[in-house]
């Protein structure tokens, strides 16, 4: 078991990350569900061929094996580094298997992170992985020159959830903090003209953005939205979306995991002057037909396949770009001014939700309200508060209506944007 990790060997190799899927479970129909999972691949540089490294078991089968693929790819990605590390400098090190490591080892790898000029929160994400492979290797008896006493001395209970959890061993040079420049929403009077302008530019995810901005659904959750799992609530029309692991594109091997569904669950979508039924009776007249699969997908890209999270992201960042250029060239002086902070800011489609968020935020009268329809907790525990959405969402409605300019969404192409 010592030599599960050799590093006599010639400079051809190297750790990458891959990925496969697997059956994972049935639904109620007899459908095969599945779900991906990452593993750790040592690669022959001259041939490219691979093989599945054994320390994939750190990642599948130890404690956070029940976690989301996203959280695995991490912790995958963060391994990878310090394994290619070790093989770079496995002579300066002195290292020739993996039971020669120690927390110096560690420090060293970790420092390298700073002199790269690497983020803050990156290294300490790459601490804290590094922390937990080395309670596994002391677990499988590959830690030679780490006293278990030393590892259990740094074992904590956290008294809220009842579980433990371990202090980082290692302490390296970490950069100074500096408070993000991140946005996390969007005024609500600019919301109808950045999905107006999504139909000219981002067509393709145009009822996405709708969805996000009145709904707070999440970008990966969007992408997993069949067709049939929308429904209107007949007392006011608000949409009732069923979100849930679809897998639509199982032939992603090696995608990063961003359609993933956080939670399955039914969402609340707020219908806003009736923009939501037009939205998606433009974009189901329109997208339908390209389905030729017959996957079902809400939303298909260009192949006719269903829209990967990479392909989203790319139309989302065209309409950020054209959006910010619409308000320098044409908006108030108050627009240019919020136009250059939205282009100094780092956001993303998270906006979205952030802005939903915000929304609602500025409305409820109870704090439970505002987890129901973020779907924070569980819909049982939340049930009582459904009866306040109609009130809630008159108020974001009349919010958006107060608005000086009157936009409408339609096809129709103003005069005023330039769709070059």
């Amino acid at each position: 078991m010592n030599n599960i990790l050799e590093f006599k060997q010639s400079n051809n190799y190297k750790f990458v990350l891959k990925s496969f899927w697997i059956d994972w479970s049935t639904d109620k129909h007899g459908n095969i569900m599945k779900k991906q999972q990452p593993y750790i691949a040592l690669v022959n540089t001259k041939n490219s061929t691979y093989i599945i490294h054994p320390l994939t078991n750190f990642i599948l089968n130890w404690r956070w094996s029940y976690k989301s693929y996203n959280t695995k790819r991490k912790y995958t990605s963060n391994l990878i580094n310090f394994l290619n590390f070790l093989l770079k400098n496995k002579h300066d090190l002195n290292i020739y298997n993996i039971s020669d490591i120690d927390i110096t080892t560690g420090n060293s790898f970790l420092n390298k992170y700073t002199f790269n000029q690497k983020k803050r929160n990156t290294i300490i994400d790459a601490t804290r992985t590094l922390t937990y492979f080395y309670v596994w290797l002391d677990e499988q008896g590959l830690l030679n020159n780490v006293d278990t006493a030393f590892i259990q001395s740094k074992r904590q209970k956290d008294l809220h959830n009842n579980k433990s959890y371990y202090e980082s061993f290692f302490n390296p040079i970490l950069p100074k903090y500096e408070k993000p420049n991140k946005i996390h929403m969007l005024p609500i009077r600019y919301v109808p003209l950045f999905i107006e302008m999504a139909l000219i530019y981002a067509h393709p995810i145009a009822l996405g953005i709708y969805f996000q901005f009145f709904g707070g659904i999440r970008t990966g959750e969007v992408i997993n939205i069949k067709r049939t799992e929308i429904k209107k609530r007949m007392d006011n029309l608000d949409f009732l979306i069923k979100l849930k692991e679809n897998n639509l594109r199982t032939d992603l091997r090696d995608s990063s995991g961003g359609d993933y569904v956080k939670k399955n669950r039914k969402q609340i979508v707020f219908q806003i002057n009736d923009w939501g039924t037009i939205l998606q009776k433009e974009h189901i007249n329109h997208y339908q037909k390209l389905d030729v699969n017959n996957t079902g997908a809400l939303f298909i890209n260009r192949d006719g396949k269903p829209m990967s999270r990479k392909s989203y992201d790319q139309y989302f960042y065209k309409l950020k770009n054209k959006f910010i250029d619409f308000l320098l060239k044409n908006g108030t002086l108050e627009d240019k001014t919020i136009a250059m902070d939205l282009k100094a800011s780092n956001w993303g489609t998270h906006i979205g939700r952030g802005s939903f968020t915000n929304f609602i935020a500025e409305q409820i009268d109870n704090p439970a309200e505002l987890m129901f329809l973020r779907n924070d907790s569980s819909m049982e525990s939340s049930l009582p508060y459904l009866i306040g959405t109609n009130r809630i969402k008159e108020k974001v409605q009349n919010s958006v209506n107060n608005m000086q300019t009157n936009y409408l969404l339609t096809l129709i192409d103003r005069n005023n944007i330039d769709k070059r």
